[in-house]
């Protein structure tokens, strides 16, 4: 009978959404989408011996179940009725979301409770990237200088947060309004700090060169823009989507930055 193996599993698939300049080692958008296989749980078969306090701790993790708790209330709010706070409050947070940098979200991507740990010494990560785009080289230095950039730009943005969530933290004891600076302040904060955890990781990753590229030929099934420096049509992003058997959730964070990297090309041209 053949085993379950009990180890994580993960692969990073790296999507320029820009073709490279002829001096590609340039700064180049890249969305990557993190695919972890975290092994099936163990099933209990002896009687709970956690302590009285820890017994009601959600299975899941302390984190999760805020994470799950948070994005159920944020859906609740968006399905409140015109003109509400709740409603008027939904439709600020995504217009915030849209001017997020799409590399946090995609590094708050990467779940860090089902990881490959860093201490088992045979842990190796594969990094795919289209071989007509890139070399394997050039998509490891591109990961590399995206973590490198990342992690001051996260510590600044904690320490920022946490100043002004301390600021704020006073006008919860005003009754009936919601402190809404407090709790953005607050998401803002565990937003940098999760981003901030997760390019650590991948750091970690790489200079320990547990990270082995590796050509994914089902990215050469869509083309990309003769022109070096466009931005991918999208058509060809929803090809990627279909190819790579994204998520609804990671399509849409895809469309983001896609519609990111042609506001950012944008102002380039007009600066």
């Amino acid at each position: 009978m053949a085993t379950v193996s009990r180890l994580s599993s993960m692969r990073i698939i790296a999507l320029p959404l820009v073709r490279p300049r002829a001096n590609v080692s340039s700064k180049l958008p890249v969305f990557y989408a993190y695919r972890i296989n975290a092994p099936p749980p163990i099933k209990k078969s002896l009687p709970d011996s956690r302590g009285f306090f820890t017994r009601w701790m959600p299975e899941e993790g302390l984190g999760k179940w805020a994470s799950h708790k948070a994005n159920t209330t944020w859906v609740a709010f968006g399905a409140a009725p015109e003109r509400s706070i709740k409603k008027r409050a939904f439709q600020l947070g995504e217009r915030l979301m849209d001017r997020l940098d799409f590399e946090e979200s995609n590094l708050k991507a990467v779940d860090l409770s089902i990881a490959p740990n860093l201490k088992l010494k045979n842990t190796q990560v594969s990094l795919l990237y289209p071989p007509s785009i890139l070399s394997g080289s050039q998509a490891l230095d591109h990961l590399k200088a995206l973590v490198a950039e990342r992690i001051p730009i996260h510590n600044r943005g904690i320490m920022l947060y946490v100043f002004f969530a301390i600021l704020s933290a006073p006008l919860k004891l005003i009754p009936i309004i919601p402190n809404f600076p407090f709790y953005f302040c607050a998401w803002r904060t565990w937003s940098h700090w999760k981003a901030k955890r997760a390019a650590e990781y991948i750091q970690a990753l790489i200079h320990s060169n547990r990270i082995t590229p590796a050509p994914l030929r089902d990215l050469e099934s869509f083309v990309y823009p003769p022109t070096t420096g466009e931005v991918l049509s999208r058509e060809a992003l929803e090809r990627a989507m279909r190819v790579l058997g994204m998520s609804a959730e990671e399509s849409k964070e895809l469309l983001r930055a896609h519609e990111q990297v042609l506001l950012r090309n944008g102002k380039s041209k007009t600066s």
